[in-house]
């Protein structure tokens, strides 16, 4: 049996998703260990190849395929917690991380301070070099300014060093070098080049994206490292994939090349995820939201495919790089309640995390949290957590949220529990409108996907909030971004500059920049293990009318070679983009295009979904998989009672009516009154808003 295994660790929960050769899926919660991540993979592993009936050895030595996505490097940018690291740049220029676009993020702020940068300015190095825009060296490196700064390096000593030299870009000869006498000078000091995480115009971009890449590679090195060596010691032969930033995964040496594609990974693959549900109903435009123990995530996917960008920052700082676009907030399972001092109630974005917890964890968290709320209200049953693997204590929920809510805010229990999930729900209202509505684009003609271990308690409100008239719960929701790796491919971006105008193009030119790119793009994939016949390459341009600020990435539908034709169809096009986005085209004026990029994409295959036969009643139709009913709180309404369904029990083709809870394992799935939902082939869940 052939195996393909996606890994996810996040802020509470490591996510384990199996899938074999004949589609059938397995799925398992580890509780994370931030301190040793290893460590939860191991344990997760372990009890997913036990669950198998099988042992580790075994198990590992079938899978053809292992996803992993972690929170490692982000968190490292978010709490500061990287090394000491340099910065080598040409004389003159070592603030430009400082001085950065010359913008505040907000103008008017006058209390706005500064952004701290990641590397100290007396560790910022100028040496003496100069390439202009053309690659012409107009003045030769100095190598001896480039060993006294590795002896202040050494003396300081850094873990890593960026080295961003102007024009790089077109000449890297400089950076190559300098990078040579920091390896003769610096031995097992990691060495970061600008010239390959971004070899494209704007300074500052640039620099950060080289610095975020620095800043974050010794803590990632080892940690990878270090699972690689887990993997080998327990059997497992082949290279792990690593998920990136820009939706697709690439091999550990890759990420470890340009380490700033390590960040934001988990997330990334939730569309991927999304896009798999949506190839059976046939859906193409979708908003993927996953709550999870720590944060909410959200993605929109406007005609099959997610929304890109090269805006993204992390701590006020540019990535520079492509990133699915995915629009996060302080708001899981585990955000904790509190009274703010103006006394309204607050959750997040604080979360209890995966130790203590929550308090109904009962491993000595006391603050009161979104699922101690859901506990006291009635809809998480304690006894059928993580399929019955951890009893969850109501007891201690009822005192954490009247202890923390209902007291100071002299309310009873009921009402203080159903104002945290009011508010906590308000902020995911509030992250959906914001890449949607706030763009102009109306979420009722979407169709709402979640995933996350409490996505399914929240989604029907949200959907209801919202006016979304369909919402898509997969089986695989406790481990939605982790089944999202299994199927996801391995993508890689290149990019080169190449400033020209559309009327006084070389089309030569252009044609010998793709010609090098795709041989590049296309051994990559071939040493990745992939056939000709699974790369498919992906073309665009970034362009802009002339002497505007910003570009726009454009598509290019049609394969090289291009000449004078295509070249004015690729102006076509950018005036009819423009028009779309920005309401107006200036199709007297040429394009402007800066660089010139390939997607080169090795397709996995998609692995059929379990064919598990039908179950059904004595009557003959599919199991509902009804197992009782419970009293549970709804704002408004009191107690009501619920219909508990479990959901290995149900059968394709089944309808459920709400008001009704269905358990999994991994998920609970909430209906409220007048949701409907169909159970399809693929066992997902298909609810109809307010269909009833």
């Amino acid at each position: 049996m052939a195996f393909r295994i996606g890994i996810d660790i996040g802020g509470t929960f490591t996510d384990f998703t199996v899938v074999d050769d004949n589609g059938a899926v397995t799925l398992w919660k580890e509780d994370s260990t931030p301190e040793h991540p290893v460590q939860a993979i191991e344990r997760g592993l372990a009890a997913v190849a036990d669950s198998l009936n099988t042992g580790l050895a075994e198990f590992l030595q079938g899978v053809d395929l292992f996803v992993h996505g972690s929170t490692i490097a982000t968190n490292a940018v978010i709490q500061r917690s990287g090394p000491r690291i340099g910065l080598l740049c040409t004389e003159g220029f070592r603030d430009i991380i400082h001085l950065r676009d010359g913008f505040k993020p907000e103008r008017f702020n006058i209390h706005l301070r500064h952004p701290v940068e990641f590397v100290d300015r007396y560790l910022r190095l100028g040496v003496r070099e100069r390439i202009d825009h053309e690659g012409a060296v107009t003045e030769t490196l100095s190598e001896d300014d480039v060993r006294k700064a590795a002896g202040h390096f050494r003396d300081e000593d850094v873990a890593a060093v960026a080295i961003a030299f102007l024009w790089s870009i077109v000449n890297p000869d400089h950076e190559r070098r300098a990078a040579e006498i920091l390896a003769e000078e610096l031995p097992g000091t990691k060495v970061i080049l600008s010239s390959e995480v971004l070899p494209e115009i704007r300074e500052w971009e640039r620099t950060s994206a080289s610095v975020l890449s620095a800043y974050i590679l010794p803590g990632i090195d080892a940690y990878l490292r270090k699972l690689e060596a887990l993997l080998e010691d327990a059997g497992f032969s082949r290279a792990p994939l690593i998920m990136q930033i820009n939706g697709g995964c690439a091999s550990v040496e890759e990420i470890l090349r340009r380490p700033v594609f390590a960040l934001a990974s988990g997330p990334a693959a939730a569309p991927a995820a999304a896009l798999h549900y949506a190839r059976n109903i046939d859906a193409t435009n979708m908003i993927s939201v996953d709550m999870g123990g720590t944060s909410f995530d959200v993605c929109l996917i406007r005609d099959g495919r997610a929304g890109m960008s090269r805006t993204i920052q992390i701590e006020q700082q540019p990535i520079g790089v492509a990133g699915v676009e995915v629009h996060s907030v302080g708001a899981g399972g585990g955000s904790i309640a509190w009274i703010d001092s103006g006394g309204a109630l607050r959750v997040g974005p604080r979360s209890a995390g995966a130790k203590p917890g929550p308090a109904c964890y009962g491993l000595g968290g006391s603050e009161a949290t979104v699922t101690d709320a859901n506990v006291v209200l009635g809809y998480l049953e304690p006894e059928a957590f993580l399929g019955g693997r951890r009893a969850l204590r109501r007891d201690l929920a009822e005192r954490a949220v009247m202890e923390h809510v209902a007291e100071p805010l002299g309310v009873d229990l009921a009402r203080a529990a159903a104002g945290i999930i009011e508010v906590v729900d308000a902020g995911m209202v509030d992250a959906i409108r914001a890449v949607s509505i706030e763009r102009g684009i109306d979420p009722r003609g979407f169709m709402l996907v979640a995933g996350g271990g409490a996505g399914g308690l929240h989604a029907a409100r949200l959907a209801r909030k919202l006016g979304m008239k369909q919402l898509l719960v997969p089986q695989e929701a406790g481990t939605y971004c982790a089944f999202g790796m299994t199927v996801t491919d391995v993508r890689h971006d290149h990019s080169e500059p190449l400033h020209t105008l559309t009327s006084t193009a070389e089309p030569a030119a252009i044609n010998a920049l793709f010609d090098r790119l795709e041989r590049q793009a296309r051994q990559r994939l071939i040493d990745d293990g992939f056939s000709p016949e699974q790369i498919t390459i992906e073309r665009s341009v970034d362009a802009r009318y002339p002497n505007q600020v910003h570009e726009l990435t454009l598509a290019i539908e049609s394969p090289p070679p291009y000449g004078h034709n295509e070249l004015r169809a690729i102006e076509h096009s950018f005036h009819r983009e423009h028009e779309q986005r920005f309401t107006y085209a200036l199709t007297e004026l040429p394009i402007e295009c800066l660089h010139w990029r390939i997607t080169a994409i090795g397709r996995m295959p998609i692995a059929a979904h379990d064919p598990r036969p039908l179950e059904s009643d004595v009557d003959g139709q599919p199991a509902s998989g009804r197992v009782g009913e419970r009293d549970a709180c709804v704002a408004g309404e009191g107690q009501i009672s619920f219909a508990i369904h479990r959901a290995g029990e149900l059968g394709p083709n089944a309808v459920i009516d709400g008001p009704a809870i269905l358990q999994a394992p991994t998920t609970t799935v909430l209906l409220m009154r007048g949701d409907r939902l169909h159970v399809q082939a693929d066992r997902s869940y298909l609810i109809d808003i307010g269909a009833n």
